[in-house]
């Protein structure tokens, strides 16, 4: 008993000195204490990811080993589905039902969010290098951020002479969503924009916003580099030079990837990778929406919902309902493809840096898309492909965990709190008119333990989208989804309710149905509780 119990001692003071010598030689190797930041946006990417099972032929190899590297949740949703309300959100910590920002407009408009600290600038304001390149806030803050990187542009796209416009070869009745949206095809497939009555027309692609200024293509090998590929090289650049003046200071760089956002253009090789003959079309079931009350409440002025119109317009332009989504579909796929070889230079870069050891990576999407399901081509809905988003953390002090799953109900209003618990700052001393400003919950605790049933966060992720009739919290449509269920309330008390452990398609609308009575009551109950603690 004496020598084991010395025996034990001697073992654990070993395993404390060698702890000791791994954090020594990480801040020694950096010449920081601190860990660093590389936070990862991607933009309108559901689950079409290898570890996420969402699509048997997405090719997401990047993504895959950066979630065996980390923690994989598997149930993170979005809180707003749709770019600017969402980043607005996971920049600050603040939850939409609080700031009432579940819309389009500018979030540096809203009284309460223009207030807030957002994530750059509480770690400028705590001795971090904050840097940025391309898409991170939806509108950017002025002055949020101590280096800029590459602007976001969303192109390149077809162009008439003055404005950016739809691909020629786009569907007719898709047209009137505008160039990004009506937008599915590869670089080689080159536009000629004829002229008109208010436009000379133009042949080749052009950037987005950069007042029509040419992109130039040639072939895969021979032609401009799009935003995401400049932005990758801007990281490598930064990263270069931060080892080069041996900085001291920690960093906290947040890249976003513009890609699978429309336009869908991407070049030839990554439409190669997926042939249209091949390509399988999301898993939908004829009439699915019928039992579905998106139309009839997310209406601002009559007619038909974007995504209604986007499906509708995609299928009435091709011979058949097939084809049409076929050559979405793999617009879609090549997109996340070319996105997730942008993630790989990304983790390459910092993996040959002397960063490696001490960075924190967290990679991410600001929200999903729906390819078809329910007659729905687009984002802002309730529904599982645009509310789930892929969400891999990998914090070096967790490493031992890499690999693991956590399949306990998230959401990105979660980002803020766990990055700064990650690099050692409490989240209670930020302070927002009297007022914790955060909204979400660390992650870390499932970090520490993928299996934890000690987190203090909700039992389900909140997801709202707006009525267009009222500002109030609770007269918006909402949805929380818990660990098998989803539960969605619409501004007209309309319902759905959904069994993801034998309906994970959201087919068979249960909110009718007695037998779940209980299950409904249960999760419209944490529906209330968080509309209450945001008041």
């Amino acid at each position: 008993m004496i020598n084991g119990g010395y025996e034990s001692k001697v073992n654990l003071m070993i395993k404390y000195a060698l702890l000791f010598l791994f954090i020594f030689n990480i801040s020694n190797l950096t010449g920081q204490e601190k860990p660093n930041v590389l936070m990862i946006v991607l933009d309108d990417l559901n689950d079409y990811v290898g570890v996420l099972d969402g699509h048997p032929q997405a090719k997401t190899p990047n993504i895959d080993r950066l979630a065996k590297e980390g923690i994989l949740f598997t149930n993170a949703h979005a809180n707003v589905p749709v770019c600017q309300p969402s980043r607005a959100s996971f920049m600050t910590g603040i939850s939409p039902l609080r700031s009432r920002m579940w819309g389009f407009s500018n979030w540096l408009k809203n009284d309460l969010l223009a207030q807030a600290t957002t994530l750059p600038e509480f770690f400028t304001a705590n001795g971090y290098v904050s840097m940025q390149s391309g898409k991170v806030f939806h509108s950017p803050k002025k002055g949020a951020w101590s280096l800029m990187g590459i602007k976001k542009d969303y192109g390149p796209i077809a162009f008439n002479g003055k404005k950016s416009v739809p691909h020629p070869s786009s569907p007719k009745g898709m047209r009137e969503l505008g160039a990004l949206d009506a937008t599915f095809f590869s670089l080689a497939d080159i536009p000629e924009v004829s002229s008109s009555d208010d436009a000379p027309g133009a042949k080749g692609w052009y950037n987005g916003s950069w007042g029509g200024k040419p992109f130039r293509y040639v072939n895969d090998t021979d032609r401009d580099l799009m935003t995401d590929e400049k932005s990758t090289i801007w990281t490598k650049k930064q990263l270069e030079k931060l080892e080069k003046e041996n900085a001291s200071d920690p960093f906290f760089m947040a890249i976003g990837l513009h890609r699978p956002h429309t336009p869908l253009v991407v070049p030839q090789k990554y439409f190669d990778m997926f042939p249209l003959k091949k390509i399988q079309t999301s898993q939908i079931k004829e009439e699915d929406y019928a039992d579905t009350f998106l139309e009839n409440n997310n209406l601002k002025k009559g007619g038909m919902s974007r995504g209604r119109k986007a499906y509708i317009g995609l299928v009435e332009g091709y011979e058949s309902k097939e084809l049409a989504l076929k050559k979405y579909t793999q617009a879609y796929l090549a997109s996340v493809a070319f996105a997730d070889d942008r993630v790989g230079e990304l983790l390459e870069a910092l993996e040959n840096s002397k960063f490696a050891n001490n960075t924190i990576v967290i990679l991410f999407s600001d929200h999903g898309y729906n390819l078809g399901e329910k007659k729905y081509l687009w984002k802002y809905n309730l529904w599982e492909e645009t509310t789930r988003v892929p969400l891999i953390i990998k914090a070096p002090k967790y490493s031992a965990n890499a690999g693991n799953k956590v399949n306990h109900p998230v959401s990105l209003l979660d980002i803020y709190p766990t990055i700064l618990t990650l690099t050692g700052n409490n989240v209670s001393n930020l302070i927002l008119n009297e007022k914790n400003q955060l909204d979400g919950f660390s992650l870390e605790p499932f970090l520490k333990n993928p299996k934890t049933k000690s987190w203090d966060g909700p039992d389900a992720a909140l997801t709202v989208i707006a009525s267009w009739r009222s500002q109030l919290p609770e007269r918006q449509h909402l949805s929380v989804r818990g660990k098998r269920y989803r539960y969605i309330k619409y501004a007209n008390g309309n319902e759905e309710l959904y069994d993801h452990k034998k309906d994970p398609h959201e087919w068979y609308n249960l909110s009718s149905s007695a037998e779940h009575n209980t299950v409904k009551q249960k999760l419209s109950s944490i529906l209330n509780q968080q509309l209450k603690i945001v008041k």
